[in-house]
């Protein structure tokens, strides 16, 4: 069943976020410049924009103007979903799906450029995953990437396409990995902007075949474990136990979530690639529909990976930005995926919303070797 899902949060929740940031109560700071985690003058001036000029309703028309339903799947779980179409017919399904802690809105600044400039019409779905944001929160343990994937496909079918593209980054890259291997026969292509992959099991030598500036940015993967993997293992084992303070406080939820888009980036000292605004939003989703704490339970569902080391036959791009988490090289790649396109880019890990133009374009420039 699918039924048009316009976002309309009420006033009283409005008014309530408000009254709960007035009501923080700040810890101390020592050091100071992001060292220990979010620092304490940034996140005062962020919740000041919050609570006084930031402006919910604005986002959410962006969400509703885009084309915003729920789709009931055979399991009963409802999952929410932005489904823009072109205006022209025999679109091609493309699948974008998001990670952790983003979420559709993610994709809003892309959208309108690929429809645009793409060679062929695009129908663009963009799920929110099981948990985030409006679809429904799952009530038994066992919804993994590879689980999500099933729904997605269902989705997809359900609106009538028998075709169709994926496209993710983070935990998105591993559910379309799984839709890829999952479903080869309905999708015919893999785009993603971080590539996951590992030193083949059956070389001598894993940096055969790497180059200097490959090497170079591996790099990055070292630097993610030694300053930024703390809450990688906390969602991984107690996500529960998390979720009790972020549901409750949202400068909280804040702090735990402007983080990423501060250490993930090429970023400035107190200041975000992206806007204040744009990470507002997507904080405020989390809060609104209260789903910071079953977003968070991915990552014990997912385990260490929650990823297949099956090799698929699509054709697969990768676009690896230079500043993202993990980097791997194209040799280790092509051991899992076939790989007909490579490209290295500016930017970080929310490359759709970091650098929407030279994303866009990549995945243009997949979409023309496949030949459609």
């Amino acid at each position: 069943m699918i039924e048009q899902y316009d976002i309309k949060v009420s006033n009283e929740d409005i008014d309530l976020l408000k009254q709960k940031i007035a009501l923080t109560r700040w810890p101390d700071e020592i050091n100071n410049n992001w060292s220990h985690g979010t620092d304490l003058k940034f996140l005062k001036d962020l919740a000041n924009q919050w609570a006084n000029e930031f402006d919910w309703r604005e986002h959410e028309k962006k969400i509703n103007d885009i084309g915003s339903y729920r789709f009931q799947t055979s399991s009963g779980l409802k999952i929410h979903y932005l489904h823009a179409k072109s205006n022209k017919d025999n679109a091609t399904a493309l699948v974008m799906t998001h990670g952790w802690p983003g979420s559709i809105q993610e994709f809003l600044k892309i959208i309108p450029i690929l429809q645009k400039d793409s060679p062929i019409p695009l129908d663009i779905i963009c799920p929110a995953l099981p948990g985030f944001g409006f679809s429904d929160k799952p009530t038994k343990v066992g919804m993994n990437s590879g689980e999500i994937a099933k729904l997605q496909h269902e989705l997809i079918m359900a609106l009538g396409y028998k075709k169709y593209i994926v496209q993710g980054g983070d935990w998105g890259a591993t559910i379309s990995k799984w839709m890829a291997e999952l479903f080869p026969q309905n999708c015919i292509g893999l785009h993603s902007n971080m590539v996951l992959a590992w030193p083949p099991s059956d070389q001598d030598d894993p940096m055969e075949g790497v180059t200097k500036e490959e090497e170079l940015l591996m790099g990055n993967y070292e630097k993610y474990k030694q300053e930024g993997f703390g809450y990688y293992e906390i969602q991984r084992t107690k996500p529960q136990t998390l979720g009790y303070g972020l549901n409750d406080s949202p400068v909280g939820l804040a702090a735990w979530i402007v983080e990423k888009f501060y250490g993930w980036f090429d970023g400035e000292e107190n200041k975000l690639v992206v806007s204040n605004d744009e990470v507002l939003a997507i904080i405020s989703l989390y809060w609104f529909s209260q789903s910071i704490t079953s977003s968070t339970r991915i990552y014990k569902e997912n385990g260490d990976f929650g990823f297949s080391f099956e090799k698929i036959q699509q054709p697969m791009a990768g676009a690896v930005f230079e500043r993202d988490l993990i980097a791997p090289p194209r040799a280790w790649a092509e051991e899992i995926y076939n790989v007909v396109q490579w490209n290295t880019h500016k930017g970080g890990h929310f490359a759709a919303l970091e650098q929407p133009e030279s994303l866009s374009r990549d995945i243009i420039e997949f979409i023309n070797k496949l030949k459609i």
